[in-house]
Parts: C-alpha cells; structure tokens; sequence
C-alpha cells in the first residue's frame, strides 16, 4: 500500500534524525519489536504481512533538510530501508541521493545484501556508516527467526564488498537468542570481525507480543523455560563475550 507521510526527517535516540521510507517491513523477523509500535500507531496485520510504502517521503525530505540543523540521520528504526519493496520503490535511494548532494552524515542498518545496488551513491558520502544486523552462521536458525531477510553469507559478502571500498562498517549482533552459547557467538565473530570496524551486542526486547511469538520458535530447538532465566543468560554471557573480544583486540559495544 501507498501511504503519504507527514513528516519524514525525525529525532532519533541512533544519530540526530532518522528516516523510516516504509510502515512494516516483509523481512518478518519474530523477534522484532517495530511490530510493538507501528501497533500503537494504528496499523494492524501480522508483523511481517503488510508494508506502507511513503511515496511522498524524498519530497518531504527535500523540504525539511533545508529548514532543520544538518546531523547524522539514521536509515531506519522501525523498518529495513533494503527490504524487498526498495527494489521497485527505491525510496531508499532517492533519500541517500538527497542526503549525499546536501552532505549530511548517515548510518544504514539493514538485512539485506541488496544494499549493495546503491553502493554507487553510498561511497559518495564523506560520513558514512553501514552495518549489518547478523544473530547466527546457521541458516535454519536464520529461517526461523528472520524468515525473508537475506541469507547470512549474502550479507557477509555485502559486507565485505563495502569494505573493499573503504566504507565505514558494523555489524549488530543482536538480538542474541536465548540459548545461543559462546561457541557460536564466537564462530560469528570470528566469522566477521575483518570486515567490521565495530560489532555491537544486543538482547531480546521483550515489547507485547514479542515473547509468545519467540517462545513457539525457542520450543522448536532449544528447552521452552528461556524467560525464566534470561536475565541471568544475558549477564554470564555479557561477562564471557567481553573476556573474549579484548582477548582478541576486537572493538565492541554492548546495547545494553
């Protein structure tokens, strides 16, 4: 569906502003907690069914980046700027165009290795962050939990084709299933650390909903009394990941 936003160059807690170009996003990851508050907006539909695209939003944003103070804009918080829709809607792309010729600094975060169609535009900008979201190496997990985003070696050869071209990089690992354990949080970022400047550390955000939907998938392979322990999960396995990644020199960041 095509929607017309109202305003598209927004505050943000990532950066100064960030642009959402879509309502929804198809990549359909149960975990994700946009579905939380694109709900209390108004929008309703299983997470990952609908998508609003803002046709209006390169318009809009033409207009306001003349009136407001040039900073970082994020791409995006509450969708993925490369879900599949951007191949025939390329919002995406006519905001980085904009945002490159007015000179103002972005990051992307994305999914998807599709990102690589614009690299043209993104090597253009003088600040330029792009990261990858990655929570595992095994693709059935990666079915399971982000059913339509890009397989895990597509975004890894992404990855490495933007750093080939001196770009800034991240990869956001996040959120770390419950039950996932050292070795395979280890074998990730060993996996990546090359071709990442950073890596981030993220946990479930549990915003209504979002539990019951991970706990039918957790039951599926791993024992279904995750939430109980999860605290305690999360601060063993930030202490753990920590003695291992200044073991090996790497930069990091945890979210929480």
């Amino acid at each position: 569906m095509e929607i017309r936003a109202r305003s598209i160059l927004n505050r943000s807690a990532i950066g100064d502003y960030c642009i959402n170009p879509y309502v929804g996003c198809q990549h359909a990851c149960i975990y994700c907690y946009a579905d939380y508050y694109t709900r209390l907006m108004g929008y309703r539909g299983e997470w990952g069914s609908y998508v609003h695209a803002k046709i209006n939003a390169p318009d809009l944003l033409l207009k306001e980046i003349r009136k407001k103070k040039k900073g970082v804009v994020y791409l995006s918080s509450l969708t993925d700027p490369y879900q599949p829709v951007e191949v025939n809607y390329r919002l995406t792309r006519r905001i980085l165009e904009i945002l490159m010729s007015y000179k103002w600094p972005i990051i992307i975060q994305t999914k998807s290795s599709s990102i690589i169609r614009d690299i043209d535009v993104i090597t253009k900008f003088d600040n330029v962050n792009v990261g990858f979201t990655m929570i595992t190496l095994d693709e059935d997990i990666r079915r399971r939990f982000e059913p339509f985003s890009s397989p895990i070696n597509a975004r890894i050869d992404a990855l490495m084709r933007l750093k080939e071209e001196k770009v800034r990089t991240f990869v956001f690992i996040g959120p770390i299933l419950p039950g996932t354990d050292l070795d395979e949080l280890r074998e990730l970022i060993m996996t990546v650390k090359d071709y990442a400047d950073l890596i981030y550390f993220d946990r479930l955000n549990l915003k209504p909903g979002v539990a019951s939907r991970i706990d039918r998938a957790l039951s599926e392979i791993w024992k279904p009394d995750w939430l109980s322990n999860l605290n305690i999960y999360y601060v063993n396995l930030k202490k753990s990941l920590i003695k291992l990644l200044e073991g090996e020199r790497i930069k990091y960041a945890f979210v929480y």
